[in-house]
């Protein structure tokens, strides 16, 4: 898939009310774990990775955005 195909989609994806609303439910939910103070060392890793990979998701999809003004700077 070409670049501008590529953040096309995640323009798309980025902007959908579900898929928002999905990421920060899930984050939420982990903040959750860390302010319980009955939560584990262990659960507290869990939600810290699952915190971790969102944020690394969201890093992602926007430097496919990035990449997609350099290529547009190059070509035009």
């Amino acid at each position: 898939m070409n670049i501008k195909d590529k953040a096309a989609r995640i323009r798309t994806l980025k902007a959908d009310d579900t898929f928002k609303e999905v990421l920060s439910e899930v984050k939420e939910r982990q903040i959750a774990v860390f302010v319980d103070v009955d939560s584990s060392e262990d659960q507290r890793g869990k939600a810290h990775n699952i915190i971790c990979a969102l944020n690394e998701i969201e890093n992602h999809l926007d430097s496919v955005l990035a990449d997609e003004v350099i290529y547009d700077r190059k070509h035009n």
